[in-house]
């Protein structure tokens, strides 16, 4: 009997090399590798690829200094942790003056994470210590990482050469998996057989058939509704037509803020760099085929918009909005399920709803994917500081302060009052 050999590539063969690289021009020039080991790591996720860093970076921090550390062989890439630097002196570093070293990541990011490639778990450490053989910073502040990613490697490195580290749960982001249709079921019948009579027509029944029955009650009475009062259709664009794209993404910004975003100041369209960072981010998906900007159409007017990308056989659901003026006829909803039934058309294998946990998506039975944020304090003065006030004292006081409310809540319902 023979047995196959795996060969091993040249590149496996070769040493790993570490380079910190200054700015963003050198910072830009690895989007071919930088895409290239993504695609042969543990998480490929459009998050995580160069071109969501480098909109990231040139909207929200186009003047930071940036530093890319690299761990490669050769041209290809097995580990890289941009890193851009702020002097921060507020509330989070208890008005202690601290230089923070940080993913580009915020809010709008949904999820952070560093690149891992193919020799990741060897070329982690290397740059790990490459970091921290650097000097200039007193906090590494690492992101919204998924629980369970590979990248979390890094704490363990950290408390190992004895660096303090803090850990802040930020969110609980839904996402549903997609059901597979089973194989027809086939049942005895006079010694022939023939298929079950009750399987299911698609993907998408076996979704419905999971929700809560008042739920999907509920959105196929307001589609109806709504479609009694004329035309209503899902349309998806892929923003293939360049000027097509343009019209839709402004249509897609006004929706977005007609409602209470607008009204709060915190719509997309009332924040250029917003518009910057989620014009380009539609731009390079729909130039790769990944984007999925859907409408919801009635009578001829879009009243609710997603936009979406679908990367590695999953739909990673970006923004959603509305207009709140058919909101009894819940067009969020409706426009949700189109998008989860063409994501089942699709094939897809998950539907993830990014962002934080909110009621409207728990109506979908989703199951919740928990990421916090990781600081690594340099071992000095200060730093030490900071860590203490912000992971042992305020955790220990914020108990306290509970406990202390629970018991005068307690003292005044036995009081009556």
């Amino acid at each position: 009997m023979s047995t196959a050999r795996a060969e091993k590539t040249p590149q496996q063969d070769q040493p790993l090399a570490v380079e910190v690289l200054e700015g963003r021009d050198a910072f830009n020039a690895l989007e071919r590798e930088w895409n290239a080991a993504l695609a042969r790591g543990p998480r490929d996720e459009p998050m995580l690829r160069h071109e969501w860093m480098r909109a990231w970076i040139e909207n929200f921090a186009p003047g930071a200094t940036l530093k890319t550390f690299v761990a490669r062989t050769g041209k290809e890439i097995h580990t890289a942790v941009p890193l851009l630097e702020s002097r921060d002196r507020d509330a989070d570093t208890c008005f202690v003056p601290l230089t923070t070293w940080a993913l580009p990541v915020n809010d709008h990011s949904l999820r952070g994470g560093i690149l891992l490639g193919a020799r990741a778990k060897e070329a982690l450490p290397l740059v790990f210590e490459s970091i921290v053989a650097a000097p200039g910073w007193d906090r590494l502040r690492l992101r919204d990482m998924p629980h369970g990613a590979a990248e979390w490697t890094v704490r363990d490195l950290a408390e190992r050469d004895g660096f303090r580290c803090g850990i802040w749960t930020s969110l609980s982001s839904p996402y549903r998996v997609l059901p597979e249709l089973p194989k027809p079921m086939l049942v005895a019948n006079g010694g022939k057989k023939q298929k079950g009579a009750q399987a299911p027509q698609s993907r998408y029944d076996l979704v419905e058939a999971s929700l809560d029955s008042k739920f999907r009650q509920n959105l196929r009475r307001r589609k109806r509704r709504l479609a009694e009062q004329g035309e209503t259709r899902y349309v998806l664009l892929d923003g293939k037509d360049a000027k097509a794209l343009d019209v839709a993404l402004a249509d897609f910004f006004t929706i977005e803020a007609s409602g209470w975003k607008g009204r709060d100041g915190t719509a997309i369209a009332q924040r250029p760099e917003l518009v910057g960072f989620y014009t380009q981010i539609a731009r390079d998906a729909a130039k790769r085929g990944a984007l999925a900007l859907g409408f919801l159409e009635h009578k001829g007017i879009r009243i609710a918009a997603h936009l979406s990308l679908v990367h590695n056989a999953k739909h990673y659901l970006v923004k959603l909005g509305y207009d709140e003026s058919f909101h009894e006829f819940s067009p969020g909803q409706q426009l949700t399920s189109e998008a989860i039934r063409d994501s089942c058309d699709r094939g897809l294998s998950e539907f993830d709803f990014l962002g934080p946990d909110m009621e409207w998506k728990r109506d979908w039975e989703p199951a919740l994917r928990t990421h916090s944020w990781l600081t690594i304090f340099r071992p000095t003065g200060k730093a030490k500081l900071v860590h203490e006030a912000r992971f042992v004292m305020w955790p220990v006081a914020r108990a306290a302060a509970r406990e202390v409310a629970a018991r005068v809540r307690s003292l005044r319902s036995l009081q009556g009052g």
